[in-house]
């Protein structure tokens, strides 16, 4: 049986580390974004960092000078950011700035790995890459699962730490900042989460939101999970666990969570509440068939703890 430990780190040490990468901008975004400033608000006061904390001089804005630095030579990244893409061109060209910006005061790097993508998706990012060698280049020859692709990009990555996220728009790279200090306080697993307090969901439809729901009380009833969200595809973790994981039943799908935290025993994992949003562009690629990936990765990881049990 998998156990995970569910831990809350001193608020002090993770309060002043989401200073250093950028909680002024988490803030403002929380002040502004439309119906989701409340939202923020709230964790602001929960962690005790309210409008008084955001006037201090350890939350500057970037200046143009760092930036330069940051880009003409970037230091060893202390995160790797995976994004798996397939026909993602307009989404990645907007997200992969986005995700260097917010994390401007962290050594970062960004990693798409494009699975052959006819809409030229790849070449879009050789441009970026040109201009910006923070953005890096992984591709695989043809179309495949989006675990997989999360798993070749972990083991390209630099990073101590790596976060997956959605090519998609659907995860905002804003709560980065705070999913990468919960990390740096000695979390394995920081899962951005679409089903604790705090979180919301912005232009889902109803019947999409059940059945996510259902799926993810069975499969943490099935592996005796005690996180609210296995399912998710936005989380930070330590770089090991997705470059070197136990086993790759999930690589021809999308649950490499569920696979990572169903495979191991005693990690620490933590929930950040999120926003999660309809993509911004494209077509979604989840469907029935994902849904029998899911049952079929289900029954799968069932078996190899059995056999780890008998052995």
């Amino acid at each position: 049986r998998t156990t995970i430990s569910v831990k809350v780190p001193p608020v002090s040490t993770a309060t002043v580390f989401i200073g250093r990468v950028g909680l002024l901008r988490l803030w403002r975004w929380g002040a502004n974004y439309n119906g989701a400033g409340a939202v923020l608000a709230k964790r602001g006061t929960r962690f005790g960092f309210g409008r008084g904390a955001a006037q201090s001089s350890i939350l500057r804005c970037p200046s143009d000078s760092a930036r330069e630095r940051a880009v003409s030579s970037p230091p060893e990244p202390l995160i790797s950011v995976l994004l798996p893409t397939y026909n993602e061109r307009e989404n990645v060209a907007a997200l992969a700035p986005a995700i260097l910006d917010v994390l401007w005061d962290a050594p970062s790097e960004v990693i798409v790995i494009d699975d052959a993508s006819p809409d030229g998706t790849a070449d879009a990012v050789r441009e970026m890459a040109v201009a910006d060698p923070r953005v890096r280049l992984v591709e695989r020859p043809s179309k495949g699962g989006l675990a997989g692709a999360v798993f070749a990009g972990a083991e390209q990555a630099r990073g101590r730490f790596v976060a997956v996220m959605d090519a998609d728009r659907s995860h905002d790279p804003e709560e980065l900042p705070a999913m990468l200090a919960r990390a740096a306080d000695g979390y394995d697993v920081v899962i951005g989460s679409r089903y604790v307090k705090g979180s919301a969901f912005m232009g889902q439809p109803l019947a999409r939101r059940l059945i996510s729901r259902l799926l993810n009380a069975a499969a943490r009833t099935l592996f005796a999970l005690p996180a609210n969200d296995v399912l998710t595809g936005y989380a930070v973790c330590r770089r090991e666990l997705l470059a070197e994981p136990l086993t790759r039943h999930s690589a021809p799908g999308f649950k490499w969570l569920l696979e990572a935290l169903a495979t191991r025993r005693g990690l620490s994992v933590y929930e950040w509440p999120i926003v999660f949003h309809d993509r911004q562009a494209g077509f979604s690629k989840a469907g029935a068939r994902e849904a029998l990936r899911l049952v079929a990765l289900c029954v799968k990881l069932a078996a190899w703890r059995r056999r780890r049990r008998r052995d």
